[in-house]
């Protein structure tokens, strides 16, 4: 385990990341690990004001998630989107509904036997929000230097972590992936598929950093420069397992953690990626 300091290059390749203190003029391309224990929140903010939240946690969440978006100045999501409907997932989400502008919402097809998805649909309907249904293959063109593209999934699974929107998201020369809680059948069906997933800039590493996912053969095809693991301090589940750890790192990938470090904050530029903090890396 190590520290990174301040103005330290960490990491010298096509897309050279930096730990750099200080803001920027404007608004910058920036994902947020928001911190919610054991769970998964995601917030994605474009240069031009454009706000994606991927998951809002569990149902104690909600007001980690809400008081970080408005810490943040964000009053409006433009898309939301429940990567499946595990509740460490969405229990959060109908608050957010609630007490956010929604523009539009997402969601997976799978499991609808939670409490939380019910009153996700119920503050849908309060507030007059369809929601739409990702599949693999679906894409949106966000603003002129962001795209996303859906990898998975392709079909309703037993295994509903299997059902996650795995997300692709291509910023500049940057590409971001999001593996929800996807596990090593979507992994391999992902690398059958023939998708350009090679080098990846950042990834938000799958199940928390279960040893379900993140098969070496995945993460070697991969080779992410950055991986964050969003899990709570000293979790039941032993998140993340060492086995993924060591993946990643004979990878040569640097490891962040929301229960070594809290909410994470990265920033994109066209060529390089940096946070405004002094993290710990694995």
């Amino acid at each position: 385990m190590k520290t990174f300091p301040f103005f330290k290059v960490i990491l010298v390749t096509s897309i050279s990341v930096l730990l750099i203190i200080g803001c920027s003029k404007g608004d910058i391309f920036s994902v947020h690990i928001i911190d919610v224990g054991q769970g998964d929140s995601i917030l994605i903010h474009t240069e031009d004001n454009i706000n994606i939240l991927i998951d809002c946690g569990d149902e104690d969440a909600e007001h980690k998630v809400y008081s970080h978006l408005r810490k943040n100045g964000i009053r409006k999501i433009d898309m939301l989107i429940a990567s499946h409907t595990d509740s460490d997932h969405i229990g959060s989400m109908d608050y957010i509904i609630d007490k956010m502008d929604i523009g539009l919402i997402y969601i997976t097809d799978g499991d609808t036997s939670d409490e939380s998805y019910d009153n996700i649909l119920d503050s849908c309907r309060e507030k007059s929000l369809k929601i739409k249904y990702l599949h693999k293959g679906d894409s949106f063109k966000i603003n002129n230097n962001t795209k996303m593209e859906i990898l998975s999934p392709s079909y309703v699974s037993e295994n509903n972590n299997d059902n996650s929107a795995v997300i692709l998201i291509k910023y500049f020369d940057n590409k971001l992936l999001f593996m929800g809680d996807a596990e090593k059948s979507v992994e391999s069906n992902i690398i059958s598929s023939g998708y350009n997933i090679s080098d990846i800039d950042f990834l938000k590493v799958g199940h928390h950093g279960s040893s379900s996912s993140s098969t070496k053969e995945f993460i070697d095809i991969l080779s992410p420069e950055i991986a964050a693991i969003s899990c709570g301090y000293r979790n039941r589940y032993g998140h993340p397992h060492k086995t993924v750890i060591k993946t990643l790192k004979d990878n040569d990938c640097s490891v962040f953690r929301t229960d070594m470090n809290g909410t994470l904050e990265f920033y994109f530029e066209k060529d390089n990626i940096y946070t405004k903090k002094k993290y710990r890396v694995d």
